[in-house]
């Protein structure tokens, strides 16, 4: 069996010790699974651990709401339907609507009488039958009268009644007391927290409808973190318990305030990769960069150890060769760290079978004492 030799190195200055080399042939590397990549330049910035949920963006959700009170005689939708602007979503039996109803017909009947009023006065003043005074009182009865009914009309149309079916009341005279709620916009039934045959209040939610693609990031920052973040800071992310769903997000703004229950700052992010696989509610995880980039030396996480205190990597010297270096580290990225002194550009570093280095490295050590 080969043995391993240990060789004491002075050439790089150790805090506590001289750097060490620990000497393998080809075929001992092969059984330790040795395996050796070179110092890779890579991007950097300041860059923060965040934590947070993927929530709908502003204006892409409608809560649908009673504006009159009654009973919900029919629910034509149901969670997850999609729907287009205009379709039937509930239908309402309300007694309020009746009423109001019945005010339009009287102000569709005093306009009309006003109206009638006002064309005979003109005749009759025509013929010095009424007075200028009376002409122009009747003048401003049936304008006063024409309001009242367009206002009555308005009414009803705001209630979500179609111009026609206005139409059809004012020329049948006959009441309808089922009022449609139909969907404001396209999108999704997200919402739907009433049943059939239920009593409502008016303005009391029926249901919300929204664009569940419209998403973005809610991330929580301590306070201190948050005041150095700015609008386009990148943001890459994955949601909890799923690291290789990664997606890509850049800072809208953050809210200005500390919430006092988390004592943190809300930071808003627009999502620019991974969006159509995700769903409001989901939290993730990941790394928000801030501050001005910089281009600096790196190697995977997987090739630093801690030893005597210190981040150290094995740099592959010769063939047969492994320097355990000291190095000094800046940030990290999520799979690889920035390194800021104790590597040279053209390194090549252990990413796998380091611990089998160390170990050897160790036991040296022992057998040395």
């Amino acid at each position: 069996m080969k043995r391993l030799v240990i060789i004491a190195c002075a050439a790089i200055a150790w805090p506590a010790a001289a750097s060490e080399v620990v000497t393998l042939d080809a075929s001992a590397q092969s059984r330790a699974g040795i395996l050796v990549r070179s110092v890779e330049a890579r991007t950097f910035g300041n860059r923060i651990r965040v934590i947070g949920q993927v929530v709908r963006s502003p204006g892409t959700t409608v809560t649908v709401k009673a504006v009159l009170a009654g009973r919900v005689e029919a629910v034509r939708v149901a969670p997850g339907d999609r729907v287009r602007a205009g379709d039937l979503l509930v239908e309402l039996h309300s007694h309020d609507l009746l009423a109001m109803q019945g005010e339009l017909l009287r102000a569709d009947g005093q306009a009309r009488l006003a109206e009638n009023r006002l064309q005979a006065g003109r005749q009759l003043f025509a013929l010095d039958g009424i007075s200028r005074q009376e002409l122009e009182l009747r003048e401003q009865t049936a304008l006063s009268a024409a309001l009242d009914l367009a206002a009555a009309r308005e009414e009803m149309t705001d209630l979500g009644v179609a111009e026609d079916t206005v139409e059809r009341l004012l020329s049948e005279r006959q009441t309808d007391p089922h009022l449609p709620v139909r969907a404001p916009l396209d999108g999704v039934v997200l919402e739907l927290p009433v049943q059939q045959h239920e009593w409502i209040q008016a303005y009391e939610p029926l249901l919300v409808i929204g664009d569940p693609r419209r998403v973005e990031l809610e991330l929580q920052l301590p306070p201190d973190q948050a005041a150095s973040v700015g609008a386009g800071d990148p943001v890459e992310f994955s949601p909890v318990g799923h690291p290789g769903m990664t997606g890509l997000a850049e800072v809208a703004t953050r809210v200005p305030e500390v919430d006092p229950t988390t004592r943190t700052v809300r930071v808003r992010a627009r999502i620019t990769q991974g969006a159509p696989d995700l769903f409001a509610g989901v939290f993730v995880e990941g790394t928000l960069t801030h501050g001005a980039a910089r281009e600096t030396a790196s190697v995977p996480e997987s090739a630093v150890i801690r030893y005597r205190a210190s981040d150290v990597v094995f740099v592959r010297t010769s063939p047969t060769a492994f320097e355990l270096r000291p190095v000094r580290l800046g940030v990290f990225d999520g799979t690889r760290y920035e390194v800021l002194e104790g590597l040279e550009p053209d390194a090549e570093v252990v990413v796998q079978g380091v611990f089998y280095l160390k170990s050897a490295l160790v036991k040296g050590e022992g057998e040395e004492g």
